[in-house]
């Protein structure tokens, strides 16, 4: 027979629950040491951090760099107010002949207005080449703007070459300010709103067709976000813009120039400084239109914020490649004082794509001398003409290089506006004169007022697709694409190169006379080419009579039939010395 336990059910049941009860406390004990043992190794990597990196830090942002002229937007209204008699009289002096960056002081109101307009000039971009150039304010790349993110910023435009023009923003804005539609015409007017968002490095440039063709002949800028809240570390900040120039064909894949800030090789020449112990910032942006700009610095390896976003984590990089309208932020040191190249990768930097940086050691002199550097000290946030400073002491706050790259751009570029008067297509009277877009449906205006489209803003804008492209009623444009429209007596073609205005004809035949109650089809063969067919002329624009809207380079058609007798004058909103005419009997 087996034994009968003696122990009692209590007795077990109690032992059972004072184990229970033990196992218990001792896994909350645990728990709460490893909660503690994690805040305590957090603060102290925090801590570390924070002082190594962000010690006496400051905003990358400079203050009154420019006294810009005193427009302002009416309190709770968006109706814009000019209180200057000449906009440029004032622009011109502060944006186009002294100053580089157009920036905001932090501590002044949230909102601003800066004016940028379009020239036709004669530039350098190497030595002994000087080359036609379409420019914001007369040089390549136009002026750097910095603003702060969540600022908001009015652009004044005012397009005074021949052609056709506009300026895209890359971040988020609406539409209307997007710049790709409307055209801004010769001597017209146009106001684009946005808001400094996201923060990084960002651009603007002409969206005008071809677009490739409109930045390769010099229609770009650099548009720096500063951030509001993150924290930047103290640096020696410049820009850089990759460009391209072929001095044959600017439309090909290939260019004879690959330069930064639009003068090749310049900084060989002109190399950029700074402190042995200060950091170095680059806002690298790529605006060439082919291929991607691999960019390297020697003797170190830096850190990169991708696409040029503050809020992308940045990484570790020894060659940063920049697509074609991307950017990247660059932070670097180097371990060793000396002179370092640096360039774009591959073909760029035999052609002109090269430049030097020298790491100025305790005790050395920079090429600008070294009583520059004992009398200068750029402890102040600020605008440098020039690279002096006391390199004796770190840098405590970021110190921009934008005016004194600016200034050294214009000495080399030696910028020379081209008269408008002798363009074909264009009349000199219509140049002379300055209209202004807006209004409430964004059709063109004379002697009215206009108003300023915010990003809260709602316009009554023509039926658009997502694209901003205008859409039409297949009663009112029927695009077709057969053989019988292509032969049909009456067809004109928009002809190859028509968006040049040195081409020899535009619509073929030009002028033709039809019976009433005529179809008339256009067909646009100028390959890959936006045309319109818009009843008018470019001087008083257009009648309403009939509108094509976009019509597509790739054979697309046009018709429209003629029930009245009358000469019908038409152009073409895009590229405005297309002209031709239609006699109906």
């Amino acid at each position: 027979m087996s034994k009968i336990s003696n122990v009692s059910p209590h007795s077990y049941d109690k032992n059972f629950q004072k184990e229970k009860s033990y196992r218990k406390k001792s896994c909350i004990i645990f728990l709460l040491l490893l909660i503690s043992l994690c805040i305590v190794s957090i603060t102290s990597l925090s801590s570390s951090y924070v002082v190594k990196v962000f010690t006496n830090f400051v905003f990358a942002q400079e203050y009154d760099q420019t006294k810009l002229p005193k427009f302002h937007l009416s309190e709770n209204t968006n109706n814009f107010e000019n209180n200057s008699t000449d906009p440029l009289s004032d622009s011109k002096k502060d944006i186009n002949s002294e100053n580089s960056t157009l920036t905001s002081d932090r501590a002044s109101t949230s909102h601003r207005q800066i004016t940028l307009v379009t020239e036709e000039v004669y530039l350098d971009i190497a030595p002994g080449k000087r080359v036609k150039a379409w420019t914001y304010n007369g040089t390549v790349p136009g002026p750097t703007i910095r603003l702060t993110e969540g600022e908001n910023l009015t652009i004044k435009y005012i397009n005074k070459s021949p052609i056709p023009h506009t300026i895209h923003f890359h971040g988020n804005h609406a539409d209307i300010n997007d710049g790709v539609l409307p055209q801004v015409m010769p001597g017209q007017t146009y106001l684009y709103n946005i808001t400094g968002e996201p923060a990084g490095a960002l651009m603007y440039h002409c969206h005008a067709p071809p677009t490739s063709l409109h930045i390769r002949m010099g229609m770009y800028g650099a548009l720096i976000v500063d951030p509001k809240d993150k924290p930047v570390a103290p640096a020696r900040e410049f820009v850089m813009v990759m460009g391209e120039y072929d001095l044959k064909n600017q439309v090909g894949f290939d260019a004879d120039y690959y330069f930064i800030n639009g003068y090749a090789d310049q900084y060989v020449h002109h190399p950029l400084e700074i402190n042995h112990n200060d950091l170095m910032r680059i806002y690298l942006i790529n605006l060439g239109t082919t291929i991607p700009a691999s960019f390297h610095l020697h003797s170190t390896t830096f850190v990169t914020y991708p696409s040029g976003l503050w809020d992308n984590l940045p990484i570790h990089s020894q060659t940063i490649s920049v697509a074609p309208g991307d950017a990247s932020i660059v932070e670097a040191k180097w371990k060793y004082p000396g002179n370092y190249f640096f360039h774009t990768h591959g073909i760029p930097e035999e052609k002109g794509n090269m430049g030097q940086i020298k790491v100025v050691g305790k005790g050395s002199e920079s090429a600008e001398g070294k009583s520059k550097f004992q009398n200068s000290n750029d402890t102040s946030r600020g605008t440098n003409s020039n690279q002096s400073r006391n390199f004796s002491e770190p840098l405590t706050r970021s110190v921009s290089m934008f005016d004194w790259q600016y200034e050294l751009q214009k000495k080399l570029q030696s910028p020379e506006v081209i008269s408008t008067s002798g363009h074909k297509g264009i009349d000199e009277d219509h140049i002379g004169s300055t209209k202004e877009i807006g209004g409430n449906n964004g059709t063109l205006q004379e002697n009215e007022s206009f108003h300023v489209q915010d990003k809260e803003s709602k316009a009554e804008l023509t039926t658009s697709d997502e694209s901003g492209v205008k859409l039409l009623d297949d009663a009112k444009a029927p695009f077709l694409k057969n053989e019988t429209d292509r032969n049909s007596k009456f067809s004109i073609s928009i002809s190859p190169g028509s968006s040049s205005p040195e081409n020899k004809i535009f619509y073929d035949p030009s002028s033709i006379k039809i019976e009433e109650g005529t179809q008339v089809t256009w067909i646009n063969t100028d390959q890959n080419m936006p045309h319109t067919v818009t009843s008018g002329n470019p001087d008083q624009g257009p009648s309403g009579i009939f509108d094509s809207g976009i019509i597509n380079g790739d054979d697309s058609m046009y018709k429209f039939t003629f029930d009245t007798k009358g000469e019908y004058n038409y152009y073409c909103t895009l590229h405005p010395w297309m002209t031709a005419k239609v006699i109906v009997n």
